[in-house]
């Protein structure tokens, strides 16, 4: 990435779709600090943003600032005219509400991603870059006491119920686990991993077959200022929308 705004090249936008978030908002202050134009497209949900969403004030003044939602797809084709580049961050995020907000977490993950791309095809792009998640590798990788890894390994429900927490392998025996590299195979345990490996993949086929460079990330677990923190109770489970 160049070092100064002058090398950048002030004819260069990027599009964050949802930008206004912890991540989006801090990746604007790189890109701006390197030269770059940044839009921001983002529906401002209440859940991130609060009851009383706008426009946080951290945003630089030069964020343009687009408010609209994946969903829409003309607004999508509106957002990406004049972009050379987009970083892909908009989604629901979440494992355990996906797996009673089925159809909100689709139609923002899947379908929203999915608008993304039907919109690149009429708008190519020099560069797209996906937020993807580790929740695509489910329980991870573990060791038996034997030594040799196991893959696929997952808590069942009996256990679960036994208020026992560890994973065991086939024959009864405690897993430990190690750490999990890029290579292994997804196991999708949750709505929300299922979307981002729908999201992940989407791009890089798309980006593949019309010859857009594309890269897919899968974040681990990320915290700092910006963040907006809601701690739902079981009364607050049900009554949560989209982020």
């Amino acid at each position: 990435m160049p070092n100064s705004r002058h090398e950048a090249m002030i004819t260069k936008r990027v599009l964050i779709t949802g930008g206004a978030g912890f991540i989006g908002s801090h990746l604007a202050d790189e890109l701006l600090a390197h030269g770059y134009k940044v839009r921001i497209f983002d529906n401002l949900s209440p859940q991130v943003h609060g009851p009383q969403a706008s426009v946080p004030d951290y945003l630089d003044r030069d964020v343009e600032f687009i408010t609209g939602d994946v969903r829409d797809i003309e607004a999508l084709r509106k957002a990406l005219e004049g972009v050379d580049s987009v970083f892909h961050l908009a989604a629901m995020v979440g494992v355990g509400q996906s797996m009673y907000e089925v159809a909100a977490y689709t139609a923002v993950n899947n379908q929203g991603t999915a608008n993304l791309m039907q919109a690149l095809l009429q708008s190519p792009v020099e560069k797209l870059i996906i937020a993807s998640s580790m929740s695509l590798y489910g329980e991870g990788l573990y060791r038996n006491p034997g030594g040799y890894i196991v893959a696929g390994a997952e808590r069942t429900l009996d256990h679960l119920k036994k208020k026992d927490w560890e994973v065991h392998g086939p024959d009864g025996d405690i897993l430990l686990p190690v750490p999990t590299p890029e290579s292994k195979l997804p196991e999708l345990a949750s709505v929300y991993a299922l979307s981002k490996f729908d999201q992940e993949r989407l791009c890089l086929l798309i980006g593949r077959a019309y010859q857009i460079p594309t890269v897919a990330l899968r974040f681990f677990n990320v915290y700092g200022t910006r963040q907006r923190f809601q701690i739902l109770t079981p009364a607050s489970w049900r009554s949560s929308r989209p982020v």
